[in-house]
């Protein structure tokens, strides 16, 4: 007999002297490397019986038993067991900002007066309504131009006061409309012609108003 059946052996009629019975008490391989003081032990090592229960003492309590004779797992292994899955969760990438660039474009039109008159006429109203089109995608308007001009007919004075008339008359047009913009205005009277003042037709074309107009927009990719 082995010195390690010798101490089993002598534990287990230890146990009996105590009168504990844990069915047929033999040595076995899956002895349990712990101590504590409410088990048969041989040199830290729990005896289990023949029916893999570890053996207890009279003294064997919840404050010194082991896990595992106990049947409960220990702590570690009990946080590995119940440890949760993180998942990454995908961020998702806000999408980038358009990128946008400011578009500047100068609008030219003239607006063309009757003989001696600072109202604006029909095909004038037309032609004025068709600039306000062209100029509705635009936001920003930067810098309005209107000058005045009259035929050769008249004095030079008569002539430019008419020529500030109606520049005036286009003005207030679209100061009403562009309240922010800053609008520039003069009167050239007859010094500017464009055509020919020996005919009825070019007479006509130097009673205008010509106005420029600068606007501008974000056109964005």
């Amino acid at each position: 007999m082995n010195t390690r059946q010798s101490i089993a052996l002598g534990a287990c009629l230890s146990l009996l002297s105590l009168g504990v019975h844990a069915g047929p008490i033999i040595a076995v391989e899956e002895d349990v490397d712990a101590t504590g003081s409410g088990y048969v032990n041989t040199g830290g090592t729990v005896l289990k019986s023949g029916l893999g229960e570890c053996l207890g003492t009279g003294t064997l309590s919840a404050d010194n038993q082991i896990n595992v004779c106990a049947g409960i797992a220990d702590v570690a292994e009990q946080a590995e067991e119940v440890e949760p899955v993180v998942e990454e969760t995908a961020v998702a990438q806000a999408p980038a900002a358009p990128q946008g660039r400011i578009d500047t474009r100068q609008f030219s039109e003239q607006a063309l007066f009757d003989t001696n008159s600072a109202e604006l006429t029909a095909a004038g109203e037309s032609v004025m309504n068709s600039l306000f089109e062209a100029l509705s995608e635009y936001k920003g308007i930067t810098g309005i131009s209107v000058v005045g001009h009259t035929d050769s007919r008249g004095t030079e004075e008569y002539n430019q006061a008419l020529s500030e008339r109606r520049a005036q008359t286009i003005a207030s047009i679209l100061a009403a409309r562009y309240t922010d913009a800053r609008i520039d205005v003069k009167g050239m009277g007859e010094t500017a012609p464009v055509a020919s003042n020996d005919t009825a037709e070019g007479r006509q074309l130097n009673r205008r108003v010509e106005v420029e107009v600068t606007a501008t927009r974000m056109i964005f990719n």
